[in-house]
């Protein structure tokens, strides 16, 4: 709570903020503190040469808003600061790139490591100068800056292939999307440069993650290879991308048993073994390649394949069968995909007394499509008339959500498990599910959902969601840019909602500020009742 009223202020055009400022300092509610200044760098060079840690320099920079960062380089330049203040100055996001590249001269990988802190892209010339030196490199840094811009430059400058498959490989949290960006890029190069030899294949997947050269190198190495080498010493990883009639070729000389262990050694020690093996096995469907017993045991084990995979390996693990049947009352991709696969329905004259009648999601979708067409709507009177009298299973309830037309009464009935996640799925479903926000486990992924799927309008959702308070809190945790001479922040619902709160502040008397932070912890209705009800009983300031 603690957060909304600094961020929401600061979304404010200059003259309410100003008034907002004032009032809350009044009434002794100082939740936006002093005006930014440009501190002075009198003592901070001194404070920040004493410092003895990282730490110890972060502290003392964080004690100030902007530093006077010219006379900062100025201190430098007259005497360098030791790596300790050039790791606490560099990892700041607003240290001047002129000062950044004075900090690394001479080059420190441990400085340069810092760079990560600032959350931001890193300056090319940086990454560069510190590949060259891969072997000095923090791994964390490398995979800061693995992303789909870089991804095949790192690949081709490295002077180690093996240090960066080393960085893909370790253990930063959530870095699945740039590992599998990393496999997919050598796949491609790969592809361009072996085409479908099929006995290079091998030699080039089991070769690379251990070589201790450059990409071009590498290759020039399987071209000296003499003879076929074993398909089982590939990795999997890398072998994956194969064109799809050398992989299916592969894959099918391999027995299960050989699978089985070529999986438990590129796969499973991995952090990203889940995201690595859905890779993997979204390759052997696009492939052609028929599906096996342990592929579906593959599947079951990771929950990152896509619904095609799943629907591929659909029948030959019980497991993964009631997971997937689980997962269809929710994921519409899947759904439609086993309908698909199941045994026609039997059609009927009775739609509704039919659909009552399946008995899970799948059978539901596989009704409606054959009657309807994937995209045709239901009678929706029937239905709701059909509800009235008793209650429609939550597993049709489910199928249906997904529908053009699906009704606000239908939708008030969803599980209420399901429901955050079917609430991007209709406009109904998602007006149903931000009517209560607070007893919503994740209601930023819910917002972020609806917004994703543009069921509802960012307007909407601000005029809908309660209580006030967890809508602001969303808000706050929305990337902002310093507004542009128009107003914009860089997201349309930070403007419409930066644009509420002008609007109301603007005709409300003296007392709203204090009285909107007073009213927001408890206050159960919307944003916009929630800055009537502070413009209808205002606070007074302090005598």
């Amino acid at each position: 709570m603690a957060n909304i009223g600094p961020r929401m202020l600061r979304l404010l055009s200059p003259d309410v903020r100003s008034v907002a400022q004032a009032e809350l300092r009044a009434a002794g509610l100082d939740v936006i503190g002093p005006p930014a200044v440009t501190a002075p760098a009198d003592g901070l060079s001194e404070r920040l040469r004493s410092a003895a840690t990282v730490l110890d320099g972060d502290v003392v920079l964080s004690t100030m808003r902007r530093p006077d960062w010219t006379v900062l380089a100025a201190e430098h330049r007259r005497e360098p600061f030791g790596r300790v203040q050039r790791r606490a100055l560099i990892a700041r996001p607003d240290c001047p790139d002129a000062l950044a590249g004075a900090l690394l001269t001479p080059w420190d990988s441990l400085v340069a490591g810092r760079l990560v802190a600032r959350r931001q892209p890193v300056p090319r010339w940086t990454w560069q100068a510190a590949l060259t030196r891969i072997g000095e490199t923090r791994p964390s840094f490398l995979r800061h800056v693995l992303s789909d811009g870089t991804v095949e430059e790192m690949i081709l400058t490295t002077p180690r292939l093996d240090l960066l498959v080393r960085a893909v490989d370790g253990y930063d949290h959530n870095h699945h999307q740039a590992a599998r960006t990393f496999w997919e890029c050598v796949g491609g190069l790969l592809r361009h440069r072996l085409g479908t030899d099929r006995s290079t294949w091998p030699a080039a997947a089991a070769a690379l993650p251990s070589h201790p050269g450059t990409f071009s190198n590498l290759l020039r190495r399987v071209g000296r290879t003499p003879g076929p080498l074993p398909s089982e010493q590939a990795d999997l990883r890398i072998l994956a991308h194969a064109p799809d009639a050398v992989l299916a070729d592969v894959i099918a000389d391999l027995p299960d048993p050989l699978l089985a262990h070529m999986e438990r050694r590129d796969l499973h020690p991995r952090r990203t073994r889940g995201h690595l093996t859905s890779m993997v096995l979204d390759r052997f469907v696009s492939a052609g390649i028929p599906p096996r017993t342990l592929f579906a045991r593959w599947a079951y084990n990771t929950q990152a394949c896509t619904p095609a995979t799943r629907a591929w390996a659909h029948g030959l693990n019980p497991l993964l069968d009631r997971a997937n049947e689980r997962s269809a009352a929710y994921d519409v991709t899947l759904r439609r995909l086993l309908a698909a696969g199941s045994s026609p329905p039997v059609a009927a004259s009775d739609l509704v007394g039919a659909l009552r009648a399946c008995a899970d999601p799948i059978e539901s979708e596989a009704l409606l499509t054959s009657v309807l067409d994937e995209n045709g709507s239901p009678p929706w009177r029937e239905l709701v008339d059909a509800h009235h009298d008793s209650a429609l299973p939550p597993h049709l309830l489910c199928a249906l959500a997904a529908r053009e037309g699906f009704p606000e009464t239908l939708a008030q009935a969803l599980p209420a498990d399901l429901l955050p996640i079917l609430a991007g799925q209709s406009p109904a479903a998602a007006r149903t599910a931000v009517t209560a926000l607070h007893h919503i486990h994740n209601s930023w992924g819910l917002l972020q959902r609806i917004r994703a799927a543009r069921v509802l309008t960012d307007e909407e959702l601000l005029a809908r969601s309660r209580p006030a308070r967890q809508i602001l809190q969303y808000a706050s945790t929305l990337p902002t840019s310093a507004p542009s001479s128009e107003g914009k922040h860089g997201d349309e619902f930070l403007d419409h909602c930066a644009q509420l709160f002008d609007t109301a502040a603007r005709s409300a008397p003296a007392g709203f500020w204090p009285a909107l932070l007073e009213l927001l912890p408890a206050f159960e209705g919307t944003l916009p009742e929630l800055l009537d009800a502070a413009a209808a009983h205002p606070r007074p300031s302090r005598a």
